[in-house]
């Protein structure tokens, strides 16, 4: 008999950095589904391998609900294959309450702590800052709930904004719950009880002894206790080894991955909301599944909060003329909201996690006006024009009414063709579409009961579909695109001079769960280099080129969701 490790580290993303040149320097180290999900399919098979340890290490962090439904269901499927799971680590948080729930033994430090303490999700907002500098801001919007330009045009969260992500939070909450309660099967031990849940939700923390005199755990020791009793019952440790298909033949279903706001042009690092993925590369993705002769079917994986409209619908395009030669499977990742739903609205069956945060059905556009803060700087701008409105976008002063209303009658073009395109792929009424719409994000379970998705389901359940379309269980799964670090990159293995620190991405993001150090706007408010009181100083450089990166363009995005 032999036992494997799955390691559980570092952020948690669905592919590969798709970003070259300087910024894939920024990326840390990475948990990745692609390769998670090799490793689990090559564990079910593995005949020799009865045992498993999941090491979750410091550091490993998911930052919407939707990512641990995958890495749980994962788990299920090893442990529905008969693998004796044994969850460790050094302390439990809420997650890892959710993960173990799956295992057969639940194993903590001895010197560990358990915490239940729920989801938090704050986020940064800089509307004072903007102020302060004297940038002027122009919010032109359809919905109510569309929330992507709250961080310039607000102080805190309105109430639209409050009362939908405490939905968001309240069920991804409730989830949790569901997951740690449930029954295991065919297990000897009880799941935890509602008791104690309920006193950790409530604040409390047990040390080690604690936990496995409530139940929550069922062990106390270090993992290398463990590995070294195995050891000694001959029980070998075997490494999880990738095939390398030399000679690869049969069918292949493709799954491409969209992670990251979406872009016009190519891929590249946004200031404040991480990688951002261009239609240019994407749309030679799609491209060359669609002319390849090996691949039988597409499932397209989607992980982003939105952004560009003219992208998303340039992506969208692509996807259509893919669906019309070969099966298209959609699935929804973490999040796929905004934008990110946009080019989700074709395929032939559309799956989301229960807890996928989707919809986002609007529109919004931002103006920024930095004519006061260079004149405050000894910098003034003149214009020389022939129309009166030539200059109409201009970063250096704000909009006429009339120029004010032909946005808005574009803003509203859009959002009517929005509506439009998910009435008739959803066979609904644009004014029913238009009652879950406004900017307003829904759970991956609700969107179902709305019409909006067609099922509940993880990749797994996208990938056997795709499969089914086919007539094939034996077809090869591979993933793509896989990005390319460059030398420097791997070189430095650290962050660029200019990438937000992990804290300061997470709070700029409003990524889940929230525990930010006093320091983490350090990270979002860096300035270039100046000599004191120069303008390098006093102006938040990251944030005016982020104000730059939306300025005037109309989008499909909540921030809140994008990394």
């Amino acid at each position: 008999m032999h036992y494997a490790t799955l390691e559980l580290s570092g952020q948690y993303h669905e592919i590969g950095p798709q970003v070259g040149g300087i910024a894939g320097a920024a990326i840390q180290p990475q948990f990745r589904l692609d390769l998670f999900y090799g490793q689990i399919e090559r564990l079910v098979k593995s005949r020799s391998i009865q045992r498993v340890i999941i090491h979750r290490r410091k550091g490993f962090a998911v930052p919407a609900f939707g990512g641990l439904e995958e890495i749980g269901a994962a788990l299920r499927r090893l442990s529905d294959a008969g693998k004796q799971l044994y969850y460790y680590a050094p302390e439990y948080d809420a997650f890892d309450c959710v993960l173990s729930s799956v295992c057969e033994r639940r194993i903590i430090h001895p010197l560990g702590a358990v915490s239940f303490l729920g989801i938090a999700q704050q986020n940064m907002f800089f509307k004072r800052l903007l102020d302060t500098h004297a940038i002027g801001v122009e919010v032109i919007r359809r919905g109510r709930y569309k929330s992507a330009a709250d961080r310039f045009r607000t102080e805190k969260h309105d109430a639209y904004a409050r009362r939908q992500y405490q939905v968001l939070v309240d069920g991804a909450v409730a989830a949790m719950r569901q997951a740690v309660l449930r029954t295991p099967t065919g297990f000897v031990r009880e799941p935890m009880g509602e008791k104690i849940l309920c006193e950790m939700l409530a604040g409390r923390i047990l040390n080690a002894p604690e936990a496995r005199e409530s139940g929550v755990v069922d062990e106390l020791r270090a993992i290398n206790d463990l590995t070294n009793e195995w050891k000694t019952e001959k029980i070998k440790e075997k490494t999880i080894r990738r095939r390398r298909h030399l000679f690869a033949f049969g069918p292949r279903v493709a799954v491409l991955v969209y992670e990251g706001m979406i872009v016009e042009g190519d891929s590249h690092h946004n200031p404040l909301f991480g990688q951002a993925i261009g239609d240019r590369p994407m749309v030679k993705a799609i491209r060359a599944l669609r002319e390849s002769r090996r691949v039988k079917a597409v499932v397209f994986r989607i992980n982003s909060g939105g952004g560009s409209a003219v992208a998303s619908e340039n992506v969208l395009r692509e996807l259509v003329a893919l669906r019309a030669k070969k099966p298209l499977v959609i699935s929804m990742g973490p999040v796929a909201a905004s934008g990110g739903y946009w080019i989700a609205s074709t395929g032939d069956r559309l799956f989301a996690l229960p807890t996928t945060i989707t919809g986002s059905i609007g529109v919004v556009t931002l103006f920024f006006n930095l004519a006061e803060l260079l004149r405050n700087h000894g910098i003034t701008t003149d214009c020389i024009k022939c129309g009166v409105s030539a200059d109409l976008g201009s970063a250096f002063r704000s909009l006429t009414d009339k120029e004010r209303a032909a946005i808005d009658g574009v803003v509203q073009f859009l959002y009517d063709a929005f509506l439009g395109r998910v009435a008739q792929v959803r066979n609904m009424a644009p004014e029913a579409v238009h009652a879950l719409g406004e900017g307003r994000v829904w759970l991956g379970g609700e969107a179902v009961r709305h019409n909006l998705v067609d099922a509940v389901g993880g990749l797994h359940d996208a990938i056997a579909y795709a499969k089914t379309l086919i007539k094939s269980d034996k077809a090869r799964v591979t993933f793509g695109p896989r990005g390319k670090r460059p030398f420097i990159a791997r070189f430095l293995g650290g962050r660029s001079a200019w990438a937000l620190t992990d804290a300061g991405a997470a709070a700029a993001t409003g990524e889940w769960p929230l525990s930010w150090p006093t320091t983490a706007a350090q990270g979002v408010l860096s300035t270039p280099s100046g000599g004191a009181g120069g303008l390098g100083a006093a102006i938040p450089f990251e944030v005016v080129r982020a104000c730059l990166a939306l300025h005037g363009q109309p989008i499909f995005l909540d921030p809140g969701l994008c990394r």
